[in-house]
């Protein structure tokens, strides 16, 4: 008898425990957040092939994330524009670009490159529009160029 109370308890817990996620979820308010279509910080990558052995008989060969070196490196709010200077020698054809933002999404256009992909950031001067979630958007010019 005692058995069994335990397994009735059990069944509940495990029934209202299932069923509590059927509930409807609440949305969040995206306008509290305010104005957040800001870049605050952007580096530059590249892939760096690597071959380990790991204990087999063929090594396998894989790509790393390797940043890249900037000689200078400023994100001005006020005039939406982030400047990059690579190091020189840098190879800008083959390299990806990764940025810290609070905005809701960020969006490549006029041909910019997607961010956090390797593709050619030679033409030096690119544009992002960055979406807030209270609906501002804001478009941020990219200059990279290299050291001379």
């Amino acid at each position: 008898m005692k058995q069994n109370k335990w397994l009735i308890v059990l069944l509940i817990i495990i029934s209202i425990s299932t069923t509590s996620c059927l509930k409807q979820r609440v949305e969040l308010d995206d306008t509290v957040w305010g104005d957040q279509a800001n870049i605050t910080g952007a580096v530059l990558f590249k892939y760096t092939t690597v071959t380990n052995q790991l204990g087999n008989a063929e090594p396998v060969t894989g790509y790393q994330n390797t940043g890249i070196t900037t000689a200078s490196n400023v994100v001005d709010k006020s005039q939406a524009t982030v400047r990059i200077v690579a190091v020189k020698g840098t190879d800008l054809t083959k390299i990806g670009i990764r940025f810290t933002h609070a905005a809701k999404t960020i969006e490549p256009i006029n041909g910019a490159p997607v961010a956090g992909t390797i593709a050619d950031f030679s033409k030096g001067q690119f544009t992002y529009r960055l979406h807030s979630a209270d609906g501002t958007n804001r478009d941020w010019t990219i200059l990279i160029s290299v050291a001379p």
